[in-house]
């Protein structure tokens, strides 16, 4: 009986093990979401804001990161509250919906569970906060329209 027991123990213990080696980094996630989720260039998310295409534009970052720059007309929906809140925000499941965060993990994981939950036109911004920034974009925050400008000391 005791043999039994410890044959019994050692086998959970080496599923447990196998069961630990297969769980994926938050990279490899992350990744896997990026890959798989739908996704829209910087270009065409400003084209749609320029022309005044319906669009709902969620930051799914920190509200830090929201507050210290985020684009225009972007609603700020935490990526960990946005299964809870997302029906109230938007109650047509056909809406236009881009997800963004800084360089799109946050958001493509985001994007992936809008679509699980039935929303049928989810986009995560390409490359994210980011990338709209270095493409030259604006941001907006509490001191209004900013926009990142590369310069070089000459020498």
């Amino acid at each position: 009986m005791r043999l039994m027991k410890k044959v019994l123990v050692a086998v959970i213990a080496l599923g447990c093990l196998n069961a630990w080696g297969d769980i994926k980094s938050t990279q490899e996630v992350a990744a896997e979401a990026k890959a798989n989720a739908p996704h829209i260039s910087s270009q065409q998310l400003a084209t749609y804001l320029d022309d005044g295409t319906d669009v709902v534009l969620l930051d799914v970052r920190t509200e830090a990161e929201f507050d210290a720059g985020h684009i225009k007309g972007a609603r700020w929906m935490p990526r960990g509250k946005l299964e809870y809140v997302i029906q109230e925000a938007v109650e047509d499941p056909d809406a236009r919906i881009v997800l963004y965060c800084r360089t799109g993990g946050r958001s493509a994981l985001a994007a992936r569970t809008l679509l699980d939950m039935g929303y049928t036109n989810v986009v995560d911004l390409d490359g994210g906060f980011k990338a709209w920034v270095e493409q030259g974009n604006s941001l907006y925050n509490q001191h209004g329209e900013l926009k990142v400008v590369e310069y070089q000391k000459e020498e």
